[in-house]
């Protein structure tokens, strides 16, 4: 891919694409995103750390959350580049491109919910999260679906 082609896809909201070059351009950052979350999850820190036995400088819990400030970096990134591309094709699709935005934040809010409940002190009940996870997930279903697998206005058939 040259670097016009990249511009193009995940650095302007300008354009269109149709199904198949949606789902070429989706799979990197999808990936990428994917990949770091996974290995965020292996080596997240699980409790909380007791100073009066351990030291106060633990070298691995600082590269883990150095990890942690880099994959929040890199998250974003990939956020934006999935919003350029879900941009193009709900352009194609016919419809506002702000709706490109919505994955990515309900996402993004759901993971804010998730890391708030248990530091809520109670205020935030168990089952709030449920919510938001079921929010994003039909909002992300929705949105592969509807740039996914529906055709574009140009794929459509006239009537």
């Amino acid at each position: 891919m040259g670097s016009e082609r990249f511009r193009f896809l995940y650095r302007q909201g300008e354009g269109t694409i149709d199904r198949r070059q949606f789902w070429l351009a989706s799979w990197p950052p999808v990936a990428i995103a994917l990949a770091l979350t996974l290995l965020w999850l292996v080596v997240a820190p699980r409790q909380a750390r007791d100073l009066s036995r351990e030291g106060l400088i633990d070298w691995s819990i600082a590269a883990t959350y150095a990890y942690l400030m880099i994959y929040v970096f890199v998250l974003f990134l990939c956020a934006i580049a999935e919003y350029f591309v879900s941009a193009k094709r709900f352009a194609d699709r016919g419809r506002p491109q702000a709706l490109a935005g919505l994955a990515p934040f309900a996402i993004f809010l759901a993971g804010a919910a998730n890391w708030y409940q248990p530091r809520s002190e109670g205020t935030m009940p168990d089952w709030a999260t449920y919510i938001f996870d079921a929010a994003a997930v039909a909002i992300v279903i929705w949105t592969i679906v509807e740039l996914g697998f529906i055709a574009g206005e140009a794929q459509a058939p006239k009537k």
